[in-house]
């Protein structure tokens, strides 16, 4: 069972790898800590409160959110804004730390001092600073508490490092001021003037400040990587207006119920999904699919949540309400995306586990070192006191969680939903696109254009008694047939669906098939597959008529797919069309792998096949497709399919458009780019700046003051937030995308085209293989393979084949019961492993 805590009192990555170990202790391996969420998510079906125990156990605080998010479904995580309070904290902070910083620096600038040059009255220049630096220690008191706390429970975090670096530097300076003023007590003016030069207040204050400027900075940035998120939930209007038992009233958008007729006036924007039952209007659906140009809407037409009514008053019916609406399901994608993590983030969180740990042995021996080297104590203590704090473990830590965030708010303002960052960042890295063909490559909205009969039968007899078998699926070739028919069909005694061949079903007392040849033929008939999509009527014996249909191919699929194809991608389309027809779609969009008669089993062997040669994803819409989307390495289900296909699905196209394909490639890429760019910063900033504030370069002259120090520590987090910020005004439109897979294009394009090496081939199951780029072939065996029966049959002898070693391509024809196989290998080998009767043609 999934569960999700809301954490308090984690700063840093420490914070959280450490609530991650404690969790994990009671035996949880799925866990999941968030950083920039304050987020907990486990898999298991232990207590709340045992959880909650082991969180607190480290220091922490932890609530259940599962209750929060029941009570409003739609609400966002709500990410703690402490940015008001910094602000407050840096202004006081920096109220003191003006004047402390004038009255220790002022008199090596030649500022008017007064009785207050420590050559002058040293006790006085260090006891006003004693003075000053006190209540910057107080205001920003939360860093000792949390660094405290923290070691107190054995999970030293980036708080430890502030108040060490502040506490040692106040502490220092308060030993100092007391030694000054004894020396001042025995006369000794001169010897409390040098040491008046080396007190550390200035330091102790300058750091808090700086730091509580650095995460003030990064709090605001990281309130920014919500902005999509932020812009939906706008969208969702407080009330609504429905009519009930004849009276019309105002609601709340939570107390709507299915089945109530929801009022929209022109200007109101949608509170649920429905369908209109009454008038007419035009819809802005910007927010959700990313479309600028408003869509005519009428009686019957589905509608979502979030969309703008521009022009009628509409009625619809509520279908879908509360967390189970549109844009209650696109806020918990991202929300989940947002907290969940990419595999590139596992050696971030291994580096942050032992850190703030390391670090702090790093101080130790870069003070003993430099004791042992004949240096003073004010000199090896502003070393280690720079080495603490220089250190930033925030950077790390964020920088995969608000690029992630970033990258699928901005995916979703184009309508493409990621469900969590591992999907977004195996997107990228796809070579192999397997396309559905209905409803993903073509309208999926086939149209009856021909009708032929046999034995007699008339056309209108044939389409009624065809509408009557369809007259109960939701096939898109059935509401096409009942289209056709034009009237209300009579309703079958019996029917029965059966997936990949049509429908049995009993109409005035006689049983007929509609269907696939494969059908008619177990009916006693015999059919012939013609030019395009075409279905047949049959009774026991006889075939009375064929229906030809035709589905007309997206606008943008063709786009789509060379965009695909540029990146060096191989796409190929699965569809239980005939061959003729298959390859008709083929040919327009430019593909020339294609498997046909393929039934919902065949189309998870194949992608269990074509993911052994690369990692691929599978683009489909339907129920057939839904085992086959959950099986591929990202599944991208198209947004008007079914809910079984979506829910199964890694990346669902609210808009259903091929091209949204390489939309969702271009910002995976792009996001993981940003990822790579902060990490690759946040190592090179700890990996460069502790040795230099350990004072490797001394001898150089290169030293680091901890105040220097303190500033570059907010600058990294904040360079990180900065640099993620950045996807969220990235533009992802359809002039932009070419240019966003630019980079993958031009290394394609450096290689040797994979689709240079294919040929029209006379089988549907036309593969080839990652590392099949024009190379010359060692040998190619032709085998005579028997006992085949199905693409099923074929997908099994492919992959059987293609295991043997060497073997570089296996084009399997089941209509010639034939293979061949290219590459260098042993052909006896090839026979053998098959697992069907094999021979080598000479």
């Amino acid at each position: 069972m999934k569960k999700i805590f809301d954490i308090t009192g984690m700063t840093c990555a420490a914070c959280a790898a450490h609530v991650e170990k404690a969790v994990g202790k009671l035996g949880i391996e799925d866990v999941n800590v968030n950083l920039l969420l304050n987020r907990l998510t486990v898999e298991t079906e232990l207590d709340d409160g045992d959880i909650i125990a082991a969180v607190e156990s480290a220091g922490y605080g932890a609530s259940v959110r599962g209750k929060a998010v029941k009570a409003d479904p739609s609400a966002p995580t709500k990410v703690v804004d402490n940015s008001k309070a910094m602000l407050i904290r840096f202004f006081a902070s920096l109220a003191f730390m003006l004047p402390l910083m004038y009255f220790s620096m002022g008199h090596m600038a030649g500022f008017p001092m007064g009785k207050l040059d420590p050559h002058v009255d040293p006790a006085s220049f260090a006891l006003i600073q004693l003075v000053l630096t006190a209540p910057v220690l107080i205001i920003n008191g939360r860093f000792f508490i949390g660094g405290t706390k923290a070691l107190l429970h054995r999970g030293a975090n980036m708080d430890t490092l502030v108040s060490l670096g502040a506490g040692a530097s106040y502490i220092y300076g308060l030993v100092v001021t007391f030694l000054i003023n004894g020396k001042v007590a025995a006369g000794d003016t001169v010897g409390a003037s040098e040491l008046a030069m080396n007190l550390f207040f200035e330091s102790a204050a300058m750091i808090l400040t700086l730091v509580t400027l650095g995460k003030l900075l990064e709090a605001r940035s990281k309130g920014k990587t919500r902005t999509e998120v932020e812009k939906l939930m706008k969208l969702r209007p407080n009330t609504a207006t429905v009519i009930r038992d004849g009276r019309t009233e105002t609601v709340g958008t939570d107390d709507i119920r299915v089945g109530d007729t929801v009022v929209i006036m022109p200007g109101e924007y949608v509170p649920c999904d429905g369908v209109i039952t009454a008038g007419a209007t035009t819809l802005d659906k910007s927010a959700i699919t990313g479309e600028s140009i408003p869509v005519e809407t009428v009686v019957g037409s589905a509608i979502t949540s979030a969309t703008l009514n521009l022009t009628g008053r509409v009625e619809l019916r509520a279908e879908k309400v509360g967390e189970d609406s549109t844009l209650s399901k696109i806020v918990e994608m991202i929300e989940n995306a947002g907290g969940s993590k990419a595999p590139i983030q596992k050696t971030a969180d291994k580096v942050s586990a032992v850190f703030v740990p390391a670090v702090c042995g790093i101080a130790l021996v870069t003070l003993t070192v430099w004791l042992a080297l004949g240096y003073g104590i004010g000199h090896a203590l502003s070393m280690a006191i720079a080495v603490l704090v220089i250190s930033c473990p925030c950077a790390l830590g964020l920088a995969t969680p608000v690029a992630v965030m970033a990258g699928t708010g901005r995916a979703a303002a184009y309508g493409v939903l990621v469900k969590n960052a591992e999907t977004l960042q195996s997107l990228g890295d796809t070579r192999i696109f397997a396309l559905d063909k209905t409803a993903t490559i073509t309208e999926g909205k086939p149209r009856v254009t021909a009708v032929k009969t046999f034995g007699g039968m008339d056309k209108t007899e044939a389409l009624g008694i065809a509408a009557a078998l369809e007259a109960t699926s939701t096939h898109p070739l059935a509401a096409a047939i009942v289209e056709a028919y034009g009237g209300d069909p009579t309703l079958p005694e019996k029917s029965e669906y059966r997936i990949g061949y049509g429908v049995v079903g009993t109409v005035g007392g006689v049983e007929y098939a509609l269907g696939a040849p494969r059908l008619v033929k177990e009916f006693g008939a015999e059919a012939e597959s013609g030019d395009a999509q075409v279905v047949f009527l049959c009774r026991r014996g006889e075939l009375l008529a064929e229906i030809t249909v035709d589905d007309e191919v997206k606008p943008s699929s063709k786009a789509a797919i060379e965009l695909l194809r540029s990146t060096g991608a191989r796409c190929v389309m699965l569809t239980g069309d005939n061959e003729a027809q298959a390859r008709k779609i083929a040919e327009k969009v430019g593909l020339d792998e294609v498997y046909y008669d393929v039934l919902p089993e065949d189309k998870l062997d194949i992608v269990e096949s074509l993911k052994k040669q690369g990692r691929t994803a599978m683009v489909g819409d339907g129920i057939n497709d839904a085992p086959a989307l959950k099986a591929a390495d990202v599944g991208i289900a198209i947004g008007s399919g079914t809910d079984v296909a979506i829910d199964a699905a890694d990346v669902v196209l609210v808009k259903s458009d091929l091209i949204d394909v390489p939309r969702a490639v271009a910002v995976s890429r792009s996001t993981l780019r940003n990822v790579k760019q902060n990490l690759f910063w946040a190592f090179l900033y700890n990996t460069l700046g502790i040795p230099l504030a350990a004072g490797v370069l001394y001898a150089l002259g290169v030293t680091l003051d901890p105040m220097i120090a303190a500033g570059a520590m907010a600058a990294s987090s904040l360079f990180v937030v900065c640099n993620a910020l950045r996807l969220t005004i990235m533009r992802f439109d359809d002039a932009r995308v070419a240019r966003k897979l630019k980079r993958a294009r031009d290394k394609a394009a450096g290689q040797s085209s994979v689709a240079s090496a294919r040929t029209a081939c006379p089988t549907g199951a036309c593969e080839i293989t990652d590392n099949d780029k024009s190379e010359v072939k060692d040998m190619e065996v032709k085998f005579k393979v028997d006992g085949m029966s199905c693409m099923h049959c074929v997908a099994r002898v492919k992959a059987a084949i293609e295991g043997v070693d060497g073997v570089k391509t296996a084009e399997v024809d089941l209509q010639k019961a034939e293979a061949v196989v290219t590459g260098a290998f042993e052909p006896a080998a090839a026979a053998d492993g098959a697992g069907y009767p094999c021979v080598e043609l000479k």
